[in-house]
């Protein structure tokens, strides 16, 4: 009889909460409003290439990007359900379709299938987000979302979105997410606003990421190599930690030469006065 376990499980009801990559993926935004240019802000941190499809109202700032050669394309008309393949070559979704109907061996992938199918995923639109007060061609454009197996956003419906934008606090590479899995947008910008920002504005965090960076980069090039699973196995609990054994603070305030010691020391653990001279 297997022990009693008495942690609960987790509860249930969130989102998932993912590190989406879109970086040199083409995105596709409907409308250039107050929201169109949040999403595209958001895009433009991910470095995602992105289309805008808008009637005559657009946001100066979506301009602005347009100008500096943020934007892949800024197409100022009324969009069309064709807009989804719009860099799509011709024939080519239904080529890579048709290859993976059916075809249920495990065996490796020839050179012509592999080749298609990732020209076709530089191609097609990872995402689409319609940012527009018409809710009859958000539904549509959803639709035919559906149909190609294309993730969507609908601005302000809940019920029709794949994924959510969150309020993000960042530096540098660090981002933190808050979400309230679309029930209060406004709440998730106050609280990052007024309880993260003033609790981590005075902490270099950026430093923090790249110290860790640079040591873990170091243990597994230089000091500890190896891709054997004990290695790896070693490595990774010494890191961690490695992590826990100074504050967040003190890793802000570490110098690259103060890391250099640190490794050194492995598989030790050493103490800030071990560090100096």
């Amino acid at each position: 009889m297997s022990e009693e376990i008495e942690a609960p499980p987790p509860q249930p009801g969130a989102s998932l909460m993912l590190a989406w990559q879109v970086k040199e993926k083409h995105v596709l935004v409907v409308g250039a409003g107050d929201v169109g240019l949040s999403r595209i802000d958001h895009l433009l941190a991910a470095n995602a290439k992105i289309t805008v499809i808008t009637g005559n109202d657009i946001h100066p700032r979506i301009e602005y990007y347009n100008k500096l050669g943020l934007l892949e394309q800024l197409i100022c008309r009324d969009f069309q359900l064709s807009d989804l393949k719009l860099y799509e070559s011709e024939g080519i979704r239904e080529s890579v379709m048709g290859k993976c109907d059916g075809d249920d061996s495990l065996d490796p992938l020839n050179d012509e299938i592999t080749k298609n199918i990732e020209k076709f995923e530089k191609e097609k639109f990872k995402m689409v987000l319609t940012c527009v007060n018409n809710y009859p061609l958000s539904l549509r454009i959803w639709y035919q979302c559906k149909k190609l197996g294309i993730d969507v956003n609908l601005a302000d419906k809940p019920a029709y979105c794949d994924f959510y934008f969150g309020s993000i606090y960042r530096q540098g590479p660090l981002q933190i997410m808050i979400s309230t899995n679309g029930n209060s947008p406004r709440l998730c910008n106050r609280i990052k606003n007024k309880m993260l920002a003033p609790l981590f504005d005075d902490l270099d965090l950026n430093k923090a990421v790249q110290n860790l960076s640079y040591l873990r980069s170091k243990l597994r090039n230089e000091i500890h190599p190896g891709d054997k699973t004990q290695i790896i196995k070693e490595r990774m609990e010494w890191n961690k930690k490695i992590t826990d054994h100074y504050t967040i603070k003190e890793w802000t305030k570490f110098e690259l030469s103060s890391i250099d010691k640190i490794v050194s020391f492995y598989p030790n653990f050493p103490k800030i006065g071990d560090l100096v001279g």
